[in-house]
């Protein structure tokens, strides 16, 4: 399956899980049996208004489904980019093993032979998605590298628990950023 098949899939799973959200919320309004077994019974007694809190639930549910997904599609993407980050290190330190003694006079060592993999950066040190954007910067446009900035800080934000120093909300939503993502990958 493509990279961008993958994240097509997380995004499909989420149009789902939005299209069940829409189904139940439709169902507790003419069927309060099935409301009061989705929703804590303990919110529906002291409730005068029923129908206010069923529907302050599925709108909280809606955005606990939205961002989790949107978290999902971003570590889906993630995990490509440092699979794609992975591959290009061992071609790379491949090639630099292997050419750098080649290039230099056959009879003599090359200097620091021995050591020419620490000149290197190790994979190791793209750890987070803001390591691998590096990375990515000589790679897409300023417009997607803006783009990027923007939904690592928005998922800094979801994955912190939306503190005000953590990260920032964004306005993207779940399909602009697959879109992006699928974007970069290309």
């Amino acid at each position: 399956m493509s990279a961008n098949e993958i994240l097509e899939e997380v995004y499909q799973q989420y149009l789902s899980s939005i299209k069940i959200h829409q189904f139940a919320k439709n169902r507790t309004k003419h069927d309060t049996k099935f409301a009061i077994q989705i929703i804590s019974p303990r919110k529906t007694k002291k409730a005068q208004h029923k129908s206010h809190i069923i529907d302050d639930f599925f709108d909280d549910l809606k955005t606990d489904i939205t961002e989790s997904y949107i978290l999902n599609i971003i570590t889906t993407f993630e995990r490509i980019v440092f699979n794609k980050i992975d591959n290009a290190y061992g071609v790379i330190k491949k090639i630099i093993t292997s050419e750098y003694q080649n290039r230099y006079n056959k009879k003599d060592s090359a200097p620091l032979h021995r050591s020419v993999i620490s000149f290197i950066k190790n994979k190791e040190d793209f750890y987070s998605l803001s390591g691998a954007r590096k990375v990515l910067e000589n790679h897409i446009s300023e417009e997607l590298l803006k783009d990027l900035k923007e939904i690592i800080e928005y998922r800094n934000y979801l994955s912190h628990g939306k503190r005000q120093n953590v990260g920032k909300a964004s306005t993207l939503k779940i399909d602009e950023i697959k879109d992006i993502l699928m974007n970069i990958i290309n």
